[in-house]
């Protein structure tokens, strides 16, 4: 399934990140993070539900999916404060 948004599309069988035709790198943790914020773009996602998408059975830190954010807002050139495809719902989630 192909996902297009700006200038990027997002391949989820190949698990590719493309920005007009060049693949962009993101880790695959970051990629699972992107495509589920994807998946779920018709609403805001909970911090807590993406933490359990991404790290089931484990206990992992905030700030991990706080870092996988920051790497994607990186990739995309989608700044926090103004941003175009990665929006905070402060206290709640993405």
């Amino acid at each position: 399934m192909f996902y297009r948004f700006g200038d990027f599309t997002l391949d989820a069988a190949t698990r590719q990140l493309l920005s007009s035709g060049s693949e962009v790198h993101l880790s695959p943790k970051a990629f699972d993070l992107l495509a589920a914020l994807i998946a779920d773009r018709s609403r805001a996602v909970s911090k807590a539900e993406l933490m359990q998408r991404l790290w089931p059975s484990t206990f992992v830190e905030e700030t991990n999916l706080a870092g996988l954010v920051a790497e994607i807002r990186r990739a995309l050139h989608d700044p926090a404060p103004d941003p175009r495809f990665v929006r905070t719902v402060y206290g709640f989630g993405y």
